[in-house]
């Protein structure tokens, strides 16, 4: 009886603290349902699947300082986790490679991975649809709503989603690195506007915001693509990207998208 009476008094001299520590865990990755709710609407809108893989070819008009450039940019992804851009002007070819989670940027016959800080805003989001279900599929997303607010005339519902790197403990210091404003057309439920930050370090580093506007969503193959995209950073225009082709299962491979 005693042996018992003692493990029954240490059972209840730590249940406060394991209950404790349980509750620190579930708290940590906040998902709140509303938010949940808009972002898997928003999906079913744009396809009911996504894509095995999708190939889309347009034009780019790239501002810098005083120099103005434009040529053609190819977007590729492959399933919810991989994707390239690449812009061919007349200074060189420039593309983004990310693939789960790494990141390989590539300037003319130069090439170099960004640090971590940088790799998790690189994948890119000009394709809505894969970009999306990444975070709903992901269960270490923090996926909190904003509220309803006005953009550009149209009535748009805000979230924000942040990667806790929960199951990823070494990872944890790049959340707020992480961090993404996602604005929804109420009416539609399409995306019309994604911004984030980039930066490089912590400390006296400074952040770049980086903004996405979606317009002339068009169906394809029964998918909902973005035709018109304008992208700014640091507040100024800087690309304004019109696709003319998208295909999707055009049977891309894992070694197109490597890093290393």
């Amino acid at each position: 009886m005693r042996v018992a009476r003692v493990v029954f008094l240490i059972v209840l001299l730590f249940l406060p603290l394991v209950q404790l520590n349980s509750q620190q865990t579930s708290s940590t990755i906040q998902q709140d349902a509303q938010a949940v709710a808009i972002l898997r609407q928003s999906i079913a809108t744009m396809g009911t699947t996504v894509p095995t893989d999708s190939s889309a070819t347009g034009t780019v008009t790239i501002v810098e300082g005083s120099t103005t450039q434009s040529g053609p940019i190819q977007i590729l992804t492959r399933g919810i986790a991989q994707t390239i851009e690449t812009l061919s002007l007349p200074d060189g070819q420039r593309s983004i490679i990310y693939s789960n989670g790494d990141a390989k940027e590539i300037f003319g016959p130069q090439s170099e991975n960004p640090p971590l800080e940088l790799i998790v805003t690189e994948q890119s989001v000009l394709f809505p649809l894969p970009f999306l279900t990444a975070l709903v599929r992901n269960a270490d997303e923090s996926i909190r709503y904003i509220g309803s607010e006005t953009l550009n005339e149209s009535l748009v519902q805000h979230i924000q989603v942040s990667n806790t790197f929960a199951s990823k403990p070494r990872l944890k210091k790049l959340a707020s690195f992480s961090t993404t404003d996602i604005w929804f057309d109420s009416a539609s439920g399409l995306p019309l506007k994604i911004s984030y930050f980039r930066r490089a370090g912590g400390g006296s580093v400074p952040s770049i915001p980086v903004e996405v506007h979606f317009s002339n969503y068009t169906h394809v193959s029964g998918v909902l693509y973005p035709f018109q995209i304008q992208r700014s950073l640091n507040g100024t225009p800087w690309q304004t990207i019109t696709i003319q082709n998208v295909s999707f299962g055009v049977g891309l491979a894992d070694a197109q998208f490597q890093t290393e």
